[in-house]
């Protein structure tokens, strides 16, 4: 196999592909291409090679072209792959060769590597996750859930270890971006590090004491004032080098004490508080998420660290339907300082399936979110008393996540249990 560089002759290939709908269906907005847009898309491809010296290829076997690979230039020091293979060439595992190859193309000339697939797409996720590329989060493109993986040259000399909370799988739970030392960052430097990291979060640690230590976090876009499933993560790392047992981490939130055993992490959060959401708040989200009804319980600004929308939903079909204005709730979100909005299902006095969107951190939805699931846990306690329960949240995403919530504590903090583990 090899890839070859596009020129005029190979149009008449992406002319006849582009009318195919097993090609389409995963391909921008997933509609057929018009030849006018095929024509576009030729002439960019031919500027591409021109100005970057890289760009779209054809994939060569035996002399036979069987697909499309393509290098695009992108921010941050990056370079972002895609592929598209002759569904009679499917199930040989030339995807997976064309992957490593555009992988490894792109490396030799840009720091990072990325690459996006449909969310209904699980056979594209494997191939990526076979060529090292590694999930990070998740786009609305276009109207449709896109997951995107990414690699880095030599990330870890810069000291950026990566974890999973809230799952005992790599390939579960929430990725969050954990650096040890960050005492010679400066709050530039912590930003540009998440937003090339990627993840929902990154946290950054400052250590003040044997198990003491101040911790920032920092989003794609923001510094936020806490993060679970972050906490979670650095508390793990911690404990692998340190021990387990407890620790005190100094947060812009607030102090939170957290402690470890067996790859787990409990964290135990500020004060929490609850009270019911204005009216017109409760108005113009459920016009951004497309609510025309939602569930019994109240709708309330909940806070554990961060403020959070809680919104009660019909069922588990409501919840698991989520397509929401990502531009309109986030400015709304940004104007009543809100962190994330959390849907909830009850199946039952023990489970609870939940949803967090996070477009103010320029993400589409975590799949794990420990500082709402402390805040959650007071809005329910306020409700109903105290109460102890599990939330199941990133099912939706592909990303299953386990939170064990305590709300039992008589001094209104919250306690939020996961695991975590390394992402290879």
């Amino acid at each position: 196999m090899e890839l070859v560089r596009w020129e005029d002759s190979h149009f008449g290939y992406l002319l006849r592909w582009a009318s195919d709908p097993r090609m389409t269906v995963y391909v921008g907005n997933g509609m057929p291409w018009t030849p006018d847009y095929v024509s576009s898309r030729h002439a960019q491809a031919l500027e591409h090679w021109e100005v970057h010296g890289f760009g779209l290829h054809v994939v060569v076997v035996d002399g036979v072209v069987a697909g499309l690979a393509q290098m695009l230039d992108g921010d941050l020091g990056e370079i972002e792959i895609g592929y598209w293979i002759d569904p009679g060439w499917w199930g040989r595992g030339l995807a997976t060769e064309v992957a490593v190859e555009l992988r490894d193309k792109a490396l030799a000339i840009a720091d990072r590597v990325v690459a996006g697939t449909d969310a209904r797409n699980a056979a594209s996720q494997r191939v990526l996750e076979k060529a090292g590329l590694r999930y990070f989060t998740s786009k609305m493109i276009d109207g449709r859930l896109q997951h995107c993986f990414a690699l880095e040259r030599g990330m870890s000399d810069k000291g950026v270890l990566r974890y999973s909370a809230f799952t005992t799988d790599p390939a579960g739970g929430n990725p969050a971006g954990v650096v040890l030392d960050a005492s010679e960052l400066s709050d530039a430097e912590m930003l540009g590090i998440a937003a090339r990291v990627g993840y929902s979060e990154t946290a950054f640690v400052l250590p003040r004491g044997p198990r003491e230590f101040g911790v920032r976090y920092f989003s794609p876009v923001a510094e936020v004032p806490f993060c679970g499933h972050a906490t979670i993560a650095t508390a793990v790392a911690l404990a692998e080098r340190l021990g387990d047992g407890p620790f005190t981490f100094h947060t812009p939130a607030g102090e939170i004490s957290v402690a470890t055993a067996d790859g787990t992490a409990s964290l135990v959060s500020v004060p929490t508080s609850s009270s019911p959401a204005d009216p017109a708040l409760v108005s113009a989200a459920l016009e951004a998420l497309g609510y025309t009804e939602i569930g019994d319980l109240p709708v309330h600004v909940a806070f554990g660290g961060a403020r959070h929308l809680v919104v009660p939903l019909r069922d588990r079909d409501q919840l698991r339907a989520l397509s929401y204005d990502f531009d309109a709730l986030r400015d709304l979100m940004l104007a009543h300082d809100l962190t994330t909005v959390h849907l909830f299902w009850r199946e039952s006095g023990g489970l609870v399936h939940a949803r967090d969107p996070f477009p103010v951190g320029g993400v589409v939805e975590d799949a794990a979110t420990g500082a709402a699931a402390a805040a959650f846990g007071g809005y329910l306690r306020d409700l109903e008393g105290p109460q102890r329960f599990v939330i199941s949240q990133g099912e939706d995403m592909g990303r299953p996540s386990r939170l064990e919530v305590d709300a039992t504590r008589p001094d209104r903090r919250v306690s939020v249990t996961g695991a975590a583990v390394v992402i290879p």
